[in-house]
């Protein structure tokens, strides 16, 4: 389980998340009256009293207001609790020989954490500020500085090892990566001096590192200020944006049964299978403890969904494999010109989510607003003439479709490999491939997307060639606009 401290600060982040949304409508509430109840709930398994006592009894039928309100109460209660330490976790072979050291520490508000248990396990569980590991006969430092190194994302961490004189064990620890090793009969003022330097030089990187320790993934604080320049880049650039939120539906009782490692293992297979349809430009980063955001750019909702409905199989087939339940449920929303605050979007994800859990877990749902924007139709045209490209996408626009344009059929390929296109009417004679070309890789990717072929060409041999290729229709140019717009009405109805 999460220590307590860490449990308290990711409360207080999600509820400075909300209180930074300046769009409360009732989406919003919805996620706030689910997120009180998430509260409540992580709060009772913890024995965080004071909150529970606060939202026991909470009406789920009462006005926003109300919901606003608690959420603000018990972000008071949660500021008044915390007390920033920093943390030294100690794996003691006999705690009589640290005493001194270790109330020394104490007295400087430094929290020491005693652990016996599995040294990975406890580093993710505690993220301390420096660990002190103490070598002796029922201890190998060794050993353990070995399991700690086997995840190179702990590197980070600085490390002190206590033990005999024994050259050639100092010598195979600070290879390993110690900071320092330190023999028995040491003045404790020097070690504790500098412990404390170190732990010092430790919480000023651990505020402004990139990077999560666990997963390689960014950290929140980088993820969302990335998030946000994206964000100002898709509605300048006039582009698709969407951003995906998972959360692992029972990672819990898998790091319970398992550990925290083990539980961290399957996070990384899970988000790893993610990373494969992110380009250089998206962003993915831990939010907390199993939740995941993923930004798309230039990608639509429909493509997303797609995405995460192939992963969400993945991660099914793959806990069948090591014989444990694994799913995410996930909560989608899309980048708009409307909305200048990522905070807006992630609360609408957010929404979305909250929803899939309440429908069973191990779904996808993508918020309403975002549901009304892409359910246009998006129409890609083909065409290597800027005048013909210019006139179909303002009329269809006008109409309104979603247009996008290309120029020749690579071009045409790759729009098609990014976007959840619902049908494409493309010249025949084109650019670098023919219309010939163009269809049959069309067709070997999608059976079903609709294909109208336009071409000057009236003879009989080339519709008929064309039609058994996989097209849908072929119009013959000139044409006329009320009969393409019969047509493409025709494929999609």
């Amino acid at each position: 389980m999460p220590h307590i401290d860490l449990v308290i600060q990711e409360i207080l982040n999600t509820i400075n998340d909300l209180l930074e949304v300046k769009n409360k409508d009732k989406s919003y509430v919805n996620v706030v009256k689910g997120v009180l109840k998430k509260i409540y709930t992580i709060s009772n398994e913890n024995n965080i009293e004071d909150i529970v006592f606060e939202l026991e009894g909470l009406e789920q039928d009462g006005d926003g207001e109300k919901y606003i309100e608690k959420l603000i109460k018990i972000k008071q209660i949660i500021e008044d609790k915390i007390i920033e330490k920093s943390r030294v976790l100690v794996f003691p072979d006999s705690d009589d020989a640290l005493n001194e050291l270790i109330n020394k520490l104490k007295g400087s508000n430094i929290e020491v954490i005693i652990s016996k248990g599995d040294a990975v396990d406890a580093i993710f569980s505690y993220n301390p500020n420096a660990i002190i590991i103490q070598n002796n006969k029922n201890i190998n430092a060794v050993t353990i500085l070995k399991s700690i190194r086997e995840e190179k994302i702990l590197d980070q961490v600085p490390i002190f090892v206590i033990s005999d004189v024994d050259y050639n064990t100092k010598l195979e620890c600070l290879k390993l990566g110690v900071i320092d090793y330190i023999e028995y009969n040491f003045n404790i003022e020097e070690v504790y001096l500098k412990l404390l330097n170190i732990i010092n030089m430790s919480s000023k990187c651990l505020k402004n590192t990139v990077y999560d320790i666990a997963t390689g993934l960014y950290t929140r604080k980088q993820g969302e200020t990335l998030a946000y320049s994206l964000l100002i880049k898709a509605q300048r650039e006039e582009k698709e944006g969407t951003l995906l939120l998972i959360d692992f539906d029972f990672m819990g009782e898998v790091n319970k049964r398992l550990g925290i490692a083990f539980g961290n293992k399957i996070m990384n297979k899970v988000v790893s299978e993610f990373k494969k349809y992110t380009t250089k430009v998206d962003i993915a980063y831990r939010m907390s403890g199993d939740e995941f955001a993923f930004i798309f750019y230039d990608r639509d909702v429909k493509w997303v969904k797609n995405v995460a409905e192939q992963v969400l199989g993945f991660a099914k087939q793959y806990g069948e494999e090591i014989g444990q339940n694994i799913s995410f449920s996930a909560g989608i929303s899309s980048i708009s010109k409307d909305i200048t605050e990522y905070k807006d979007i992630l609360v609408r994800a957010r929404g979305a989510l909250a929803v899939a859990k309440m429908e069973g877990r191990g779904r996808v749902v993508v918020d309403v607003d975002s549901v009304k924007k892409n359910n246009t139709v998006n129409i890609l045209f083909v065409d290597d003439d800027r005048i013909i490209q210019s006139i179909l996408k303002s009329r269809y626009k006008n109409k309104g479709y979603n247009v996008f344009t290309a120029s020749d059929g690579l071009e045409a390929l790759e729009i098609l490999k990014n976007n959840s296109i619902d049908l494409v009417v493309t010249d025949y004679y084109l650019k670098l491939m023919n219309g010939d070309e163009l269809i049959k890789k069309i067709r070997e990717e999608n059976s079903d997307i609709p294909i109208i072929v336009l071409s000057s060409q009236k003879n009989e041999d080339y519709i008929k060639r064309t039609l058994d290729l996989g097209a849908d229709d072929y119009v013959v140019k000139p044409f006329s606009p009320v009969e393409l717009d019969s047509r493409i009405k025709k494929l999609i109805d």
